[in-house]
């Protein structure tokens, strides 16, 4: 009985509706209700908080959801697994990604050697990543940073320089190339401090004893274009995510190596399962197909 009650509260909560929740569960509304009812009754605690068409779980909710999803998440899994066995290369693998452009690369290899495989992607950060893939929202992830995790697998996967952006009318506009003392006391428009692009050049520039000017600070790559655009300061971009424009010159720091990187990443407990294990097995044979970095 048990089994009923706690698989009607995870999908009310997965789902978001006690509506979504029978019609996945292939059971009427009213038995939804009362199983989660009956849930709460018999443990004497109350778990979700009804109002009108919307949920929102108690503290005590979120502890029981974070243990359901590991419990009916791999009951899923098993089930799209055994779906899959009745088309060679068949399947569905949900990808989290910081970026788009290792993700559309990897995606890429994929679908030429498993045509038949469907693929969704969403963009998250790094944080959030690694949060869907202990929910089983997603299967594999792309970030930009290792996780000291003992729940998480992670395999490198490569590195991108990144590159100084200044306005055309700035004093360097006519360089291809930088020296990182060349921008000491610079005004600069700075990410936010979860950004790994930022953080590695003013580790770059804290090596090199430079002082650069926060003016502003954004939280998006995109905001940062912009403002360089407007000759608000200079600013980093890594090179993967550059969008040339006719007011923006990008500059190659010389004397430092500069670098965002970028590793695939999934739940340890789940890199052997098939579909998984044969995604980083490509994964790896394109890690050494490339030239040395």
């Amino acid at each position: 009985m048990y089994h009923k009650w706690l698989q009607a509260f995870h999908y009310v909560v997965e789902l978001g509706s006690f509506t979504d929740a029978a019609a996945h569960l292939h059971v009427g509304q009213p038995t939804i209700s009362t199983h989660v009812g009956t849930l709460e009754k018999h443990f004497g605690v109350q778990l979700l908080h009804r109002r009108k068409r919307q949920i929102q779980l108690t503290p005590e909710g979120e502890n029981l959801y974070a243990i359901t999803s590991d419990i009916f998440g791999h009951e899923q899994e098993a089930i799209d697994y055994l779906r899959s066995l009745k088309t060679l290369g068949a399947g569905e693998l949900k990808f989290c990604a910081v970026r788009p452009y290792d993700v559309m690369e990897l995606l890429v290899a994929l679908r030429k050697r498993w045509p038949g495989i469907k693929c969704s992607v969403q963009l998250r950060s790094s944080e959030s990543i690694v949060d869907d893939l202990k929910q089983f929202h997603s299967d594999i992830g792309i970030v930009s940073r290792e996780f000291d995790d003992p729940e998480v697998h992670s395999l490198f996967y490569r590195r991108h320089k990144v590159f100084v952006v200044v306005n055309r009318t700035h004093r360097l506009a006519d360089r291809r190339h930088v020296r990182l003392a060349d921008l000491d006391g610079e005004d600069m428009v700075v990410r936010t401090a979860r950004s790994t692009t930022q953080a590695a050049f003013d580790h770059a520039a804290a090596e090199a004893g430079i002082t650069i000017s926060p003016v502003f600070e954004m939280d998006s790559r995109e905001g940062v274009r912009e403002a360089v655009i407007r000759n608000m300061g200079i600013g980093v971009i890594s090179e993967t995510v550059y969008a040339p424009h006719d007011d923006i010159r990008p500059l190659a720091v010389d004397d430092a190596d500069i670098f965002t990187r970028a590793f695939i990443v999934c739940l340890a407990s789940r890199k052997n399962r098939p579909l998984i294990k044969d995604f980083l097995g490509l994964a790896r044979g394109l890690i050494a197909e490339r030239k040395p970095e």
